[in-house]
């Protein structure tokens, strides 16, 4: 349906934007940096919703169940516009046995199960804090963790938290960002890689895609 529909709610008629619910594991980052999209937006109902907890949820399926619980309690659906977006980080434990593998087995199946539910699984290899780092630089090279990923975004946020808003810094390079994270996808597919890649291909970022989605 077109955007700017009218519904029918009893007696009253509203207009009523297609809605983008993003489901993000992180509580801070991830929530503070999605919520300026909220009123910059005129045509689209962005929505938010962050982990319950401090130390975030790293569990896949657990997000698209948090996110299906919201869906269907708001009545979002495909039919009306209405998208859902998952946002999770590769987050490899290294002293885990064949961690690699075992965490491709579980996003490998929680992708399939997004795409049965007609949601989008949104991926950041080691973390979110990549996306951030190519507004200021391009790398290809392999970042273990958020804390390699921080070490890198410090030489230009220098005082760099999760719990810090960034934004302000960010925003007007979006455009370097989104050029950059095709840049990456594009040397990894040249290096053999397929899409959607899997936790072994490090570094990427599909966060673009969804921006795209939201300013498109």
């Amino acid at each position: 349906m077109a955007r700017g529909r009218v519904e029918k709610r009893g007696s009253k008629k509203r207009k009523v934007k297609p809605v983008i619910l993003i489901v993000t594991e992180g509580s801070k980052t991830e929530p503070g940096y999605f919520n300026h999209f909220r009123t910059r937006q005129k045509n689209i109902d962005v929505r938010v919703v962050g982990s319950r907890t401090s130390a975030g949820e790293t569990d896949y399926n657990s997000l698209i169940r948090k996110a299906k619980e919201y869906q269907d309690k708001n009545d979002l659906s495909s039919v009306n516009g209405d998208t859902v977006w998952i946002v999770a980080d590769g987050d490899v434990n290294y002293t885990n046995p064949n961690p690699i593998e075992k965490k491709d087995t579980a996003l490998s199946h929680a992708r399939k199960l997004a795409n049965q539910k007609g949601m989008e699984m949104i991926i950041s290899n080691p973390c979110f804090e990549l996306w951030y780092l190519l507004h200021f630089r391009y790398t290809t090279g392999f970042l273990k963790d958020y804390e390699a990923v921080k070490k890198l975004l410090k030489e230009h946020i220098p005082d760099y938290e999760k719990a810090n808003d960034v934004f302000p810094m960010l925003e007007g390079h979006l455009d370097k960002a989104t050029k950059r994270a095709r840049q990456l996808e594009e040397y990894h597919l040249k290096n053999g890689n397929a899409v959607p890649y899997g936790i072994a291909v490090n570094p990427f970022t599909e966060v673009y895609r969804l921006i795209e989605a939201i300013i498109s």
